[in-house]
Protein backbone atom coordinates (compact mmCIF):
# COMPACT_ATOMS: atom_id res chain seq x y z
CA UNK A 1 0.00 0.00 0.00
CA UNK A 2 1.16 3.54 -0.71
CA UNK A 3 0.09 6.77 0.99
CA UNK A 4 -1.84 9.08 -1.31
CA UNK A 5 -0.99 12.78 -1.88
CA UNK A 6 -3.14 15.90 -2.06
CA UNK A 7 -3.97 15.67 -5.80
CA UNK A 8 -5.38 12.14 -5.37
CA UNK A 9 -7.44 13.14 -2.33
CA UNK A 10 -8.81 16.16 -4.22
CA UNK A 11 -9.74 14.06 -7.25
CA UNK A 12 -11.56 11.48 -5.10
CA UNK A 13 -13.37 14.17 -3.11
CA UNK A 14 -14.47 16.28 -6.09
CA UNK A 15 -15.36 13.48 -8.52
CA UNK A 16 -16.43 10.65 -6.18
CA UNK A 17 -17.70 12.44 -3.03
CA UNK A 18 -15.07 10.80 -0.83
CA UNK A 19 -15.21 13.83 1.53
CA UNK A 20 -18.28 16.07 1.84
CA UNK A 21 -18.04 18.97 2.43
CA UNK A 22 -14.51 19.24 1.05
CA UNK A 23 -12.04 22.05 1.84
CA UNK A 24 -9.41 22.34 -0.90
CA UNK A 25 -6.41 23.54 1.06
CA UNK A 26 -5.42 23.89 4.70
CA UNK A 27 -7.32 26.54 6.70
CA UNK A 28 -5.05 27.69 9.53
CA UNK A 29 -5.64 31.36 10.34
CA UNK A 30 -7.16 31.72 13.81
CA UNK A 31 -8.30 28.08 14.02
CA UNK A 32 -6.92 24.61 14.62
CA UNK A 33 -6.14 23.71 11.03
CA UNK A 34 -8.50 21.67 8.86
CA UNK A 35 -8.78 20.72 5.20
CA UNK A 36 -6.45 19.27 2.57
CA UNK A 37 -2.74 18.92 3.39
CA UNK A 38 0.16 17.47 1.40
CA UNK A 39 -0.48 13.85 2.41
CA UNK A 40 -3.77 13.84 4.28
CA UNK A 41 -6.95 15.60 5.24
CA UNK A 42 -7.77 17.19 8.60
CA UNK A 43 -11.36 16.51 9.70
CA UNK A 44 -13.41 18.93 11.79
CA UNK A 45 -15.36 18.11 14.95
CA UNK A 46 -19.10 18.77 14.80
CA UNK A 47 -20.76 20.77 17.63
CA UNK A 48 -22.29 17.55 18.99
CA UNK A 49 -20.72 16.17 22.17
CA UNK A 50 -21.42 13.26 24.49
CA UNK A 51 -19.35 13.86 27.65
CA UNK A 52 -18.67 11.00 30.06
CA UNK A 53 -19.44 11.89 33.69
CA UNK A 54 -19.17 8.93 36.06
CA UNK A 55 -22.14 9.76 38.30
CA UNK A 56 -23.32 6.15 38.57
CA UNK A 57 -20.00 4.32 39.10
CA UNK A 58 -20.37 3.10 35.55
CA UNK A 59 -18.17 0.45 33.97
CA UNK A 60 -17.46 1.35 30.34
CA UNK A 61 -18.57 -1.87 28.66
CA UNK A 62 -18.69 -1.85 24.83
CA UNK A 63 -21.12 -4.81 24.93
CA UNK A 64 -23.53 -3.00 27.25
CA UNK A 65 -22.86 0.73 27.02
CA UNK A 66 -24.64 2.68 29.80
CA UNK A 67 -25.77 5.95 28.21
CA UNK A 68 -26.84 7.44 31.58
CA UNK A 69 -23.27 8.64 32.13
CA UNK A 70 -23.13 10.54 28.82
CA UNK A 71 -24.16 14.19 29.04
CA UNK A 72 -25.37 15.53 25.69
CA UNK A 73 -24.06 18.99 24.78
CA UNK A 74 -24.53 20.88 21.51
CA UNK A 75 -22.09 23.80 21.71
CA UNK A 76 -19.19 25.31 19.79
CA UNK A 77 -16.78 24.16 22.52
CA UNK A 78 -16.60 21.19 24.87
CA UNK A 79 -14.89 20.89 28.28
CA UNK A 80 -13.74 17.31 28.88
CA UNK A 81 -13.29 16.54 32.62
CA UNK A 82 -9.90 15.34 33.90
CA UNK A 83 -9.13 11.71 33.03
CA UNK A 84 -12.44 11.39 31.19
CA UNK A 85 -13.58 11.31 27.57
CA UNK A 86 -16.09 12.73 25.15
CA UNK A 87 -17.60 11.48 21.92
CA UNK A 88 -18.22 13.62 18.87
CA UNK A 89 -18.48 13.13 15.11
CA UNK A 90 -16.85 14.60 12.05
CA UNK A 91 -18.47 17.48 10.18
CA UNK A 92 -17.53 15.66 6.98
CA UNK A 93 -19.34 12.62 5.56
CA UNK A 94 -16.90 10.10 4.05
CA UNK A 95 -17.21 7.50 1.29
CA UNK A 96 -14.07 5.37 1.32
CA UNK A 97 -13.05 3.83 -2.05
CA UNK A 98 -13.10 0.03 -2.28
CA UNK A 99 -9.30 -0.17 -2.59
CA UNK A 100 -8.39 2.29 0.18
CA UNK A 101 -7.74 2.03 3.93
CA UNK A 102 -7.81 5.23 6.04
CA UNK A 103 -5.94 5.78 9.32
CA UNK A 104 -6.77 8.67 11.68
CA UNK A 105 -4.12 10.41 13.80
CA UNK A 106 -4.78 12.93 16.57
CA UNK A 107 -4.01 16.58 15.87
CA UNK A 108 -0.79 17.70 17.52
CA UNK A 109 -2.54 20.97 18.41
CA UNK A 110 -4.42 18.98 21.04
CA UNK A 111 -1.74 16.38 21.76
CA UNK A 112 1.09 18.94 22.08
CA UNK A 113 4.21 17.28 20.76
CA UNK A 114 7.98 17.14 20.36
CA UNK A 115 10.32 15.98 17.65
CA UNK A 116 11.12 12.26 17.47
CA UNK A 117 14.68 12.78 18.75
CA UNK A 118 13.61 14.61 21.93
CA UNK A 119 15.18 12.92 24.96
CA UNK A 120 13.20 12.35 28.17
CA UNK A 121 14.83 12.20 31.63
CA UNK A 122 14.14 8.87 33.39
CA UNK A 123 14.81 8.13 37.05
CA UNK A 124 17.10 5.23 36.12
CA UNK A 125 19.55 7.80 34.78
CA UNK A 126 18.91 7.14 31.09
CA UNK A 127 17.40 9.52 28.54
CA UNK A 128 15.87 7.70 25.56
CA UNK A 129 14.27 9.56 22.68
CA UNK A 130 10.50 9.69 22.36
CA UNK A 131 10.76 7.57 19.22
CA UNK A 132 12.76 4.91 21.10
CA UNK A 133 10.28 5.00 23.98
CA UNK A 134 7.37 4.44 21.59
CA UNK A 135 9.02 1.31 20.18
CA UNK A 136 9.93 -0.06 23.61
CA UNK A 137 6.48 0.72 25.02
CA UNK A 138 4.88 -1.27 22.18
CA UNK A 139 7.03 -4.21 23.38
CA UNK A 140 5.61 -3.91 26.91
CA UNK A 141 8.18 -1.72 28.64
CA UNK A 142 7.19 0.86 31.27
CA UNK A 143 8.96 4.14 32.01
CA UNK A 144 9.31 6.28 35.13
CA UNK A 145 10.38 9.89 34.95
CA UNK A 146 10.27 13.14 36.91
CA UNK A 147 7.19 15.32 37.47
CA UNK A 148 6.28 18.35 39.52
CA UNK A 149 3.42 17.16 41.70
CA UNK A 150 1.13 18.70 44.25
CA UNK A 151 2.45 21.83 46.00
CA UNK A 152 5.45 21.98 43.68
CA UNK A 153 7.06 18.78 44.98
CA UNK A 154 9.35 16.80 42.67
CA UNK A 155 8.04 13.23 42.33
CA UNK A 156 8.63 10.07 40.32
CA UNK A 157 5.75 9.46 37.88
CA UNK A 158 4.73 6.89 35.29
CA UNK A 159 5.29 8.10 31.74
CA UNK A 160 2.64 6.28 29.77
CA UNK A 161 1.84 5.65 26.11
CA UNK A 162 4.72 7.33 24.26
CA UNK A 163 3.46 7.42 20.68
CA UNK A 164 3.72 8.89 17.20
CA UNK A 165 1.11 11.58 16.60
CA UNK A 166 1.68 12.77 13.04
CA UNK A 167 3.51 15.64 11.37
CA UNK A 168 3.45 19.29 12.35
CA UNK A 169 5.45 22.50 12.45
CA UNK A 170 8.08 22.89 15.17
CA UNK A 171 9.89 25.64 17.04
CA UNK A 172 13.54 25.36 18.03
CA UNK A 173 14.00 26.58 21.61
CA UNK A 174 17.58 27.17 22.76
CA UNK A 175 18.37 27.35 26.48
CA UNK A 176 21.15 29.32 28.11
CA UNK A 177 23.24 26.16 28.64
CA UNK A 178 23.11 25.38 24.91
CA UNK A 179 20.42 22.70 25.12
CA UNK A 180 17.99 22.65 22.18
CA UNK A 181 14.34 21.53 22.26
CA UNK A 182 12.05 21.09 19.25
CA UNK A 183 8.37 21.50 20.23
CA UNK A 184 5.05 22.39 18.62
CA UNK A 185 4.19 26.07 19.18
CA UNK A 186 1.32 25.26 21.55
CA UNK A 187 3.27 22.97 23.88
CA UNK A 188 3.28 24.34 27.43
CA UNK A 189 6.53 24.84 29.36
CA UNK A 190 6.59 25.22 33.15
CA UNK A 191 8.06 28.50 34.33
CA UNK A 192 10.17 28.80 37.46
CA UNK A 193 7.14 30.05 39.42
CA UNK A 194 5.06 27.00 38.42
CA UNK A 195 2.92 28.79 35.81
CA UNK A 196 2.67 27.63 32.20
CA UNK A 197 3.57 29.32 28.91
CA UNK A 198 3.13 27.94 25.39
CA UNK A 199 6.35 27.48 23.43
CA UNK A 200 5.24 30.09 20.89
CA UNK A 201 4.83 32.68 23.67
CA UNK A 202 8.19 32.14 25.36
CA UNK A 203 10.56 35.10 25.40
CA UNK A 204 14.36 35.27 25.74
CA UNK A 205 15.43 35.35 29.42
CA UNK A 206 12.20 33.60 30.57
CA UNK A 207 13.15 31.32 33.48
CA UNK A 208 11.90 27.73 33.33
CA UNK A 209 11.42 25.17 36.10
CA UNK A 210 14.76 23.33 36.35
CA UNK A 211 15.62 19.65 36.75
CA UNK A 212 19.12 19.36 38.20
CA UNK A 213 20.88 16.07 38.90
CA UNK A 214 24.32 15.61 40.47
CA UNK A 215 26.34 12.69 41.86
CA UNK A 216 27.27 12.89 45.56
CA UNK A 217 29.14 10.08 47.37
CA UNK A 218 28.25 7.67 44.59
CA UNK A 219 24.53 8.46 44.58
CA UNK A 220 22.57 10.48 42.08
CA UNK A 221 20.99 13.48 43.77
CA UNK A 222 18.01 15.42 42.40
CA UNK A 223 17.31 19.05 43.16
CA UNK A 224 13.99 19.51 44.98
CA UNK A 225 12.49 22.91 44.03
CA UNK A 226 10.12 22.76 47.00
CA UNK A 227 12.95 22.82 49.55
CA UNK A 228 15.98 24.12 47.67
CA UNK A 229 17.95 21.01 48.65
CA UNK A 230 19.16 17.91 46.82
CA UNK A 231 17.68 14.47 47.63
CA UNK A 232 18.66 10.90 46.67
CA UNK A 233 16.90 9.90 43.48
CA UNK A 234 16.56 6.29 44.65
CA UNK A 235 14.62 7.39 47.74
CA UNK A 236 12.15 9.21 45.52
CA UNK A 237 11.72 6.11 43.37
CA UNK A 238 11.48 3.65 46.29
CA UNK A 239 8.91 5.55 48.33
CA UNK A 240 6.81 7.87 46.22
CA UNK A 241 4.26 8.45 48.97
CA UNK A 242 6.63 9.73 51.64
CA UNK A 243 8.67 12.92 51.46
CA UNK A 244 12.27 11.77 50.82
CA UNK A 245 14.96 12.60 53.33
CA UNK A 246 16.87 15.68 52.20
CA UNK A 247 20.64 15.89 52.39
CA UNK A 248 21.14 19.25 54.08
CA UNK A 249 24.94 19.23 53.79
CA UNK A 250 24.72 19.00 50.00
CA UNK A 251 22.86 22.19 49.29
CA UNK A 252 22.33 22.84 45.59
CA UNK A 253 23.06 26.12 43.89
CA UNK A 254 19.71 27.74 43.07
CA UNK A 255 19.74 28.14 39.32
CA UNK A 256 17.25 28.67 36.53
CA UNK A 257 17.13 27.41 33.01
CA UNK A 258 16.53 30.45 30.84
CA UNK A 259 15.36 30.74 27.27
CA UNK A 260 18.17 32.06 25.07
CA UNK A 261 16.42 32.05 21.69
CA UNK A 262 13.49 30.75 19.64
CA UNK A 263 13.15 30.20 15.91
CA UNK A 264 10.72 28.43 13.59
CA UNK A 265 11.89 25.34 11.73
CA UNK A 266 11.01 24.96 8.05
CA UNK A 267 8.49 22.36 6.94
CA UNK A 268 6.58 19.71 8.88
CA UNK A 269 8.22 17.07 11.05
CA UNK A 270 7.37 13.76 12.75
CA UNK A 271 6.08 14.51 16.23
CA UNK A 272 5.61 12.32 19.30
CA UNK A 273 4.05 12.67 22.72
CA UNK A 274 3.35 10.73 25.93
CA UNK A 275 0.90 10.80 28.83
CA UNK A 276 1.54 11.36 32.56
CA UNK A 277 -1.68 10.28 34.34
CA UNK A 278 -0.63 11.37 37.83
CA UNK A 279 0.82 14.84 37.40
CA UNK A 280 0.30 15.98 33.83
CA UNK A 281 3.93 17.02 33.27
CA UNK A 282 7.37 15.49 32.79
CA UNK A 283 11.02 16.46 32.54
CA UNK A 284 13.09 16.52 29.38
CA UNK A 285 16.76 15.57 29.42
CA UNK A 286 17.40 19.23 28.60
CA UNK A 287 16.47 19.92 32.22
CA UNK A 288 13.06 21.59 31.95
CA UNK A 289 9.49 20.50 32.71
CA UNK A 290 6.82 20.40 30.03
CA UNK A 291 3.12 19.63 30.00
CA UNK A 292 1.56 16.24 29.63
CA UNK A 293 0.36 15.61 26.09
CA UNK A 294 -3.34 16.20 26.48
CA UNK A 295 -6.08 14.92 24.15
CA UNK A 296 -5.85 11.45 22.65
CA UNK A 297 -8.16 10.83 19.69
CA UNK A 298 -9.25 7.22 19.21
CA UNK A 299 -10.69 6.29 15.82
CA UNK A 300 -11.10 2.83 14.31
CA UNK A 301 -9.40 2.57 10.89
CA UNK A 302 -11.87 3.32 8.10
CA UNK A 303 -12.17 0.21 5.96
CA UNK A 304 -12.53 -0.06 2.17
CA UNK A 305 -16.12 0.61 1.11
CA UNK A 306 -17.23 2.19 4.40
CA UNK A 307 -19.20 5.44 4.47
CA UNK A 308 -20.65 7.72 7.12
CA UNK A 309 -19.78 10.37 9.69
CA UNK A 310 -16.68 9.42 11.69
CA UNK A 311 -17.39 8.98 15.42
CA UNK A 312 -14.45 10.21 17.48
CA UNK A 313 -13.51 9.37 21.07
CA UNK A 314 -11.48 12.16 22.68
CA UNK A 315 -9.72 11.11 25.89
CA UNK A 316 -8.43 13.77 28.28
CA UNK A 317 -5.31 12.19 29.78
CA UNK A 318 -4.47 15.19 31.98
CA UNK A 319 -5.48 15.94 35.60
CA UNK A 320 -7.03 19.23 34.40
CA UNK A 321 -10.15 20.00 32.32
CA UNK A 322 -9.42 20.17 28.58
CA UNK A 323 -11.15 22.33 26.00
CA UNK A 324 -11.86 21.24 22.41
CA UNK A 325 -13.44 23.23 19.59
CA UNK A 326 -16.19 22.43 17.10
CA UNK A 327 -15.81 23.24 13.39
CA UNK A 328 -12.03 23.13 13.71
CA UNK A 329 -9.48 20.39 13.04
CA UNK A 330 -9.66 17.35 15.32
CA UNK A 331 -7.92 14.43 13.51
CA UNK A 332 -5.76 13.97 10.44
CA UNK A 333 -6.70 11.26 7.93
CA UNK A 334 -4.04 9.35 5.96
CA UNK A 335 -5.16 7.45 2.85
CA UNK A 336 -3.46 4.18 1.79
CA UNK A 337 -4.38 2.63 -1.56
CA UNK A 338 -3.82 -1.02 -2.48
CA UNK A 339 -5.58 -3.84 -4.29
CA UNK A 340 -9.34 -4.17 -3.87
CA UNK A 341 -10.11 -6.88 -1.27
CA UNK A 342 -12.47 -9.74 -2.08
CA UNK A 343 -15.04 -8.33 0.36
CA UNK A 344 -15.32 -4.67 1.32
CA UNK A 345 -17.10 -3.22 4.33
CA UNK A 346 -19.91 -2.16 2.01
CA UNK A 347 -20.18 -5.68 0.54
CA UNK A 348 -20.76 -7.25 3.95
CA UNK A 349 -23.15 -4.48 5.01
CA UNK A 350 -21.33 -3.73 8.26
CA UNK A 351 -23.36 -2.47 11.22
CA UNK A 352 -21.77 1.00 11.10
CA UNK A 353 -22.35 1.49 7.38
CA UNK A 354 -23.97 4.84 6.58
CA UNK A 355 -23.87 6.04 10.20
CA UNK A 356 -24.79 9.66 10.87
CA UNK A 357 -24.38 11.69 14.05
CA UNK A 358 -22.54 10.40 17.12
CA UNK A 359 -22.82 6.60 16.96
CA UNK A 360 -22.43 4.49 20.12
CA UNK A 361 -20.97 0.95 20.17
CA UNK A 362 -23.16 -1.78 18.66
CA UNK A 363 -22.99 -5.49 19.36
Amino acid sequence: MSIKPDWWIREQAVNHEMISPFTDGLVREGVISYGLSSFGYDLRAAPEWRIFVNAFNTVVDPKNFDTRSLVEVNEETCIIPPNSFALTRSVEYLKIPDDTMVIALGKSSYARCFSADTRVALIDGTAPTLEEMAVRHAQGEHFWGYSIGENGKLIAALLDAPRFIGRDSLLEITLDDGSIIHATPDHDFMRRDGSWTAAGDLQPTDSLMPLYRDVFRGYEMTYQPLTGYYQPTHRMADDRNRFPEVIAQHRGIVRNHKVAGIRELKGDHDVYCLTVPEAGNFALDAGVFVSNCGIVANVTPLEPGWEGHVTLELSNTTPLPAKVYANEGIVQLLFFQGDRPETTYGDRKGKYQGQTGVTLPKV
